[in-house]
């Protein structure tokens, strides 16, 4: 049987989930960076820190090798960068879903800015940029996938199903089944059972057949999670489940 493009989507999002559980450091990262940059044949894939207070660059990984000459002139021009600017220079909150330059810039002026045209151009890295935040404060962490032609809806979306999962792994948070631990926004089993689909990556409807409830129960879940924690949307929800210590992360399933 072969699976319709939305459902072989998801089922990407859930193996890369699964098979990301229990790494942890370089091996969660070059794992990830290969995954994404197959799936969306990007011809430089990276991974960085930036520590928002002392604006040092703690960690940097690549896909290909990166001569540190690059690195350094990406970072000391960050605080320009279209996509980090309002959050390095002005401690502004990231935008939470993924986001690529040309949300932000149009083509043209992307093209003609000092960081593509100075640093990235004359190197073959492609003006296509998309940036994919697991990490918002104190340390900004994100993978950025980049090429030469934009990144469609279906591929955005994509990212989006998966970020909520990176958030988790890379915030390391494993915490057994059962009751919500004290401090956890007073979270129901079931509630945090639905949490845990949608950080996998899943819909509604799916999280719905994976507990054997009506999709309408899900969705009244859901809204009793985002009162609850104050959040709208799964990134923001599993961002804030994360930092409350009620995110299980996901692991390999039998």
């Amino acid at each position: 049987m072969t699976l319709s493009t939305t459902a072989a989507d998801r089922a990407w999002v859930r193996e890369v989930a699964t098979g990301i559980g229990a790494l942890r450091g370089r091996a969660l990262v070059d794992t990830v960076l290969a995954a994404v940059a197959h799936r969306l044949r990007s011809e430089l894939s990276t991974y960085a820190e930036l520590d928002l207070a002392t604006l040092r660059l703690p960690d940097l990984a690549a896909d290909r090798p990166v001569d540190r000459t690059l690195v350094r002139r990406m970072h000391h021009q960050l605080t320009d960068h279209p996509l980090f600017a309002p959050t390095v220079r002005r401690s502004h909150p990231y935008p939470a879903g993924p986001l690529q330059v040309t949300d932000v810039l149009s083509e043209r002026q992307w093209r003609r800015h000092a960081l593509y045209r100075e640093v990235l151009a004359p190197r073959g890295i492609g003006a296509h940029t998309v940036a994919l935040v697991v990490g918002p404060t104190p340390v900004l962490s994100w993978y950025q996938f980049n090429r030469d032609r934009i990144f469609d809806a279906r591929e955005m979306d994509l990212l989006a199903r998966l970020q909520p999962a990176l958030i988790a792994v890379h915030r390391c948070v494993r915490l057994p089944g059962g009751p919500v631990p004290p401090g956890g926004a007073g979270l129901t089993g079931r509630e945090v059972e639905v949490l845990r689909g949608i950080a996998d990556g899943l819909t509604v409807p799916a999280t719905a057949r994976r507990l054997g409830l009506a999709a309408g129960t899900v969705r009244k879940h859901l809204e009793n999670v985002h009162r609850k924690l104050g959040t709208s949307g799964p990134v923001a929800t599993v961002m804030r489940a994360v930092a409350l210590g009620i995110l299980e992360v996901p692991g390999p399933r039998a």
